[in-house]
C-alpha cells in the first residue's frame, strides 16, 4: 500500500532522508521510532504529499505522491497542528461535510470520552486537548493511511492510555495502515504490530515486535567467552569493562553456558542499541 523507492530529501546542503527503500503492504498499526532530528517528521510529510522529495518515488495504493497529487487517501496530523479558531463541535461538523467517508459518530463518541467541550473554541484548549481534537479528526477521516506525528504530546498518563485504546478501537472498526511517530516506546508496544526505526535519515529496522522478542538479547560474561559465543552472530552493540564484556545481538542466541548470562532486551534497550552512539560502543 505504501512504497518508497530510493527516496532522498535534502534541505539545501543537508540530507534528511537518505536513499530509503521501504514497502508496507498490510493494514496495521506501525510505530515510527527515532531520535530528535532522525527524519521522522520529514518522512511522514513526504508520504502525506506535504512536500516533494529530492530523489526517488513514493506511492500510496499505487498512486504517485507529490504536492500536486489529489485525493491521496492519506490523512496526516503533525504535532502542534493548527485549525480555524472555531468551536470543537463545528470543527468536527466541517470535517464531516468535506469528507463523505468521515465517521462522525466515532468522532463524537471520542469527544465525549475525552470530555471535550464542544462549545469551546480550538485556541482556548490546552495543548493536550488541541492534540486530541486533531487526532480524532484524523482518525475519523477513514483514509486508507493515517499518519500521526507525536500524537501524545501534552497528554498525561491517563490520556495516553485512553489514546492507545482509541487507536486500537479505530483500527478494529476500520482496518487500515496507521503510522504513529512517538518517543514513548514501551507504552505503545502493546498496541502496534510493526516497528520502524529511523536513524540519521536511514531505516535501521523494519519488522514485527515478535522478531525482537525472538532475536534481541544481551550476552554478558568474560570477554573471550562473549566474543567466541557471538563470533558469527549479528552484534548491534558492545560494552567492555576490564576483562568483562556485554554484547547486544539481533540473532538466534547461543546456548547458555556456565560463564555466560543471556537475557532478552526490552524494546527500549533494543532501540538504544540500534541508534545509540555512546562512548565505548563498538559498531
Amino acid at each position: 500500500m505504501i512504497e518508497l523507492k530510493q527516496v532522498t530529501k535534502r534541505y539545501g546542503q543537508t540530507t534528511v532522508l537518505k536513499n530509503i527503500t521501504l514497502s508496507m503492504e498490510e493494514p496495521g498499526i506501525y510505530c515510527l521510532l527515532g531520535r530528535n532530528g532522525a527524519g521522522k517528521t520529514t518522512l511522514l510529510k513526504s508520504i502525506a504529499g506535504y512536500q516533494n522529495v529530492t530523489n526517488g518515488t513514493i506511492q500510496v495504493d499505487g498512486k504517485a505522491i507529490t504536492t500536486a497529487a489529489l485525493d491521496t487517501e492519506v490523512s496526516y496530523i503533525e504535532n502542534f497542528a493548527k485549525h480555524f479558531n472555531l468551536p470543537v463541535r463545528k470543527l468536527l461538523r466541517i470535517a464531516s461535510e468535506v469528507n463523505p467517508n468521515y465517521d462522525y459518530d466515532f468522532a463524537w463518541e471520542m469527544m465525549e470520552r475525552f470530555e471535550l467541550d464542544g462549545k469551546k473554541k480550538f485556541n482556548h484548549l490546552s495543548l493536550g486537548m488541541k492534540t486530541m481534537v486533531s487526532t480524532i479528526i484524523c482518525l475519523a477521516s477513514n483514509k486508507k493511511v493515517i499518519l500521526l506525528d507525536e500524537p501524545v504530546l501534552g497528554f498525561d498518563a491517563i490520556m495516553r492510555v485512553e489514546f492507545y485504546d482509541m487507536l486500537t478501537e479505530s483500527f478494529q472498526k476500520h482496518p487500515r495502515m496507521i503510522i504513529v511517530s512517538t518517543h514513548i516506546i514501551e507504552e505503545i508496544a502493546k498496541t502496534i504490530q510493526k516497528l520502524i526505526i529511523i536513524d540519521h535519515g536511514s531505516i535501521r529496522f523494519f519488522d514485527t515486535l515478535q522478531s525482537i522478542e525472538a532475536k534481541a538479547f544481551r550476552i554478558s560474561g568474560l570477554q573471550k567467552d562473549v566474543e567466541a559465543a557471538t563470533q558469527n552472530l549479528k552484534v548491534i552493540g558492545q560494552d567492555t569493562v576490564g576483562g568483562l564484556a556485554t554484547s547486544y545481538i539481533f540473532d538466534i542466541p547461543p546456548k547458555q553456558t556456565g560463564s555466560l548470562e543471556i537475557h532478552p532486551l526490552s524494546l527500549q534497550d533494543f532501540f538504544i542499541q540500534m541508534v545509540g552512539h555512546k562512548g565505548g560502543v563498538t559498531r
